[in-house]
C-alpha cells in the first residue's frame, strides 16, 4: 500500500477527491493549509502512474502500513449541528438528537456532497430560511442526496438530479436507508419540466451554474439557491442570474465560500 499526498485551492478539493476515488483510492483524509489551500492524502493498492496521472498538483508518493478504513472514518466524522434546526450525524451514530433539531443522517462515500465541506452547510442553512413547507424542490447534481433529505425534513417535496449516474444511484440508496422518497434521476436539467418546482436547489461549481442560469430560471417558480464557490466567483454567478431577471435575495458566507439566493421579486430583500 501507498500514500499519495496532494497540494491545491481549497476550491478544487471535492472535485480532486471524485478523481482520486475514480482512480481507485481505498481512503482519503483532508487537511487545511494556509492561504485558502487543502492538503489531500490518499491511499492506493499500488504506486503505478499516480505521480503522472496528477503531476499538476504537487504529487509525494510514500509507502505505507494496511489502514483500518472503517475505523478511520468513524474517527473522523462526529456529530454537528448546522444552522438551528439540522443535527448531521453519520449512519453509525447513536448519540440523541438535540431538543428542536432535526437529525440528518450523512454518509460519508465516494459521492460529493457528505455535509463536511462549508459550501453543503451553507445550502442547508439557505433552505433551512428560505424552504416553505409543503413546496416542490429541485435539487441539481443531488451527489449523495444530502440536500434532498434535508429538504424533506423541513417538510418539502420534491426530486433529484444529476448527470452522473452512479451520484443518482448513492443517493436513491441513501435516501430509501433513511425512510425519504427516493425521488432521483440520472439526467440533465434539460429534462426537467419548465415551472415544475417551486424551489431550485444546486451545490455544483460555478462555471456549471452560469451555464444553467437560464435552465434554473426556467424551472423555478419562486426561489433559486446557489453554492459550491468561492467569493472570487460570485459576481458572474450574480450576473448570470440577474441576466435571466432574477434578483439577488440572500448571501450566506463560511471562510471563502458562498451561498446566494434568488428571487423573481425586484424588491426581493437584499443582504
Amino acid at each position: 500500500m501507498v500514500s499519495l499526498s496532494l497540494e491545491c485551492r481549497e476550491a478544487e478539493s471535492e472535485l480532486l477527491s471524485a478523481e482520486l476515488w475514480d482512480y481507485g483510492a481505498t481512503g482519503i483524509q483532508e487537511e487545511d493549509l494556509p492561504g485558502g489551500r487543502v492538503r489531500l492524502r490518499a491511499w492506493f493498492d499500488s504506486g503505478e502512474n499516480l505521480v503522472a496521472r496528477f503531476s499538476t498538483f504537487m504529487p509525494l508518493v510514500r509507502p505505507e502500513e494496511p489502514v483500518d478504513w472503517e475505523e478511520v472514518t468513524r474517527q473522523a466524522w462526529q456529530p454537528v449541528e448546522v444552522g438551528s434546526r439540522f443535527y448531521l450525524a453519520p449512519e453509525w451514530d447513536e448519540s440523541d438528537t438535540p431538543k428542536g433539531r432535526v437529525r440528518l443522517t450523512v454518509h460519508p462515500g465516494m459521492a460529493l456532497g457528505t455535509g463536511d465541506h462549508p459550501a453543503t452547510r451553507l445550502a442547508l442553512i439557505a433552505l433551512e430560511k428560505h424552504l416553505r413547507e409543503g413546496e416542490r424542490i429541485l435539487d441539481v447534481g443531488t451527489g449523495t442526496g444530502i440536500l434532498l433529505a434535508g429538504a424533506y425534513l423541513l417538510g418539502a417535496r420534491g426530486a433529484g438530479c444529476d448527470i452522473e449516474f452512479e451520484s443518482a444511484r448513492t443517493a436513491r440508496h441513501n435516501l430509501i436507508q433513511d425512510a425519504h422518497p427516493p425521488r432521483v434521476f440520472a439526467g440533465s436539467l434539460r429534462a426537467v419540466a419548465s415551472g415544475c418546482a417551486d424551489v431550485v436547489v444546486a451545490n455544483i461549481n460555478a462555471v456549471t451554474h452560469q451555464a444553467l442560469a437560464a435552465e434554473y430560471a426556467r424551472v423555478a417558480r419562486r426561489l433559486v439557491i446557489l453554492a459550491g464557490f468561492p467569493e472570487r466567483h460570485a459576481a458572474g454567478v450574480e450576473q448570470a442570474l440577474w441576466d435571466q431577471g432574477w434578483h439577488p435575495a440572500d448571501r450566506l458566507t463560511d471562510r471563502e465560500w458562498v451561498c446566494l439566493a434568488f428571487s423573481q421579486a425586484a424588491d426581493s430583500p437584499l443582504y
